[in-house]
C-alpha cells in the first residue's frame, strides 16, 4: 500500500521509488522535455547520436514505473474511478423564470439539471474500460463459404 504524500516528492523520495539516481535524472529531464525519452537521453548523455538516444531513451523510460510516482500524489485507480464516477452524474445550472407565489416579479433563479454532454464523455470512458465499447469502427464482411464450396466441387468435378 501506498502512502499518499501532500507534498511533492524530494530527490531522496523520488530516488526511492525509481531505484536509481540515474532513473531519476532521465524521469525530471524526459518531464522538462515534453515526455521526448530522445531529447531526454541525449540532454544527459550529448556524445550519443540521436538514433542511439532514441533506443537508449525508450529503453530507460521502459524501466521507469509510473504507478509509484502517480499514488505518491493519489492519481490512483480509486481516484480514477471516483473521477468516473462523479463524471456521470455531472449536473449545470441554468436559469429559470420564478413562477412562485411572486410570478409577476422578474427575479431568476438557478436549477440543476444533468449535463448530458460532460456525462457522455466519462460513460464512453466507463464503457471503453468494462469494455462494452471501444475505440475502433467495426466492418462487417460477408463471405459466402457454401457458394465457394459449390464452384471448388464444379471445378474438381467432386460432385456427388
Amino acid at each position: 500500500m501506498s502512502t499518499k504524500l501532500t507534498k511533492k516528492p524530494d530527490l531522496n523520495e523520488l530516488e526511492k521509488m525509481l531505484g536509481s539516481k540515474e532513473r531519476v535524472l532521465f524521469y525530471l529531464a524526459w518531464l522538462k522535455n515534453d515526455r521526448n525519452a530522445t531529447k531526454a537521453y541525449l540532454e544527459l548523455h550529448p556524445g550519443v547520436s540521436e538514433k542511439s538516444a532514441g533506443v537508449l531513451g525508450s529503453k530507460m523510460l521502459g524501466n521507469i514505473s509510473i504507478l509509484p510516482i502517480a499514488n505518491a500524489y493519489n492519481l490512483n485507480h480509486e481516484r480514477y474511478l471516483q473521477m468516473i464516477d462523479e463524471g456521470l452524474d455531472a449536473t449545470k445550472p441554468i436559469s429559470a423564470l420564478n413562477t412562485g407565489k411572486d410570478a409577476g416579479s422578474k427575479d431568476m433563479d438557478f436549477i440543476e439539471v444533468p449535463d448530458h454532454q460532460t456525462r457522455l464523455k466519462y460513460h464512453d470512458k466507463l464503457g471503453k474500460l468494462i469494455g462494452v465499447e471501444s475505440d475502433k469502427q467495426q466492418t462487417n464482411v460477408q463471405v459466402n463459404v457454401l457458394n465457394k464450396l459449390d464452384n471448388l466441387k464444379k471445378d474438381y468435378n467432386l460432385e456427388e
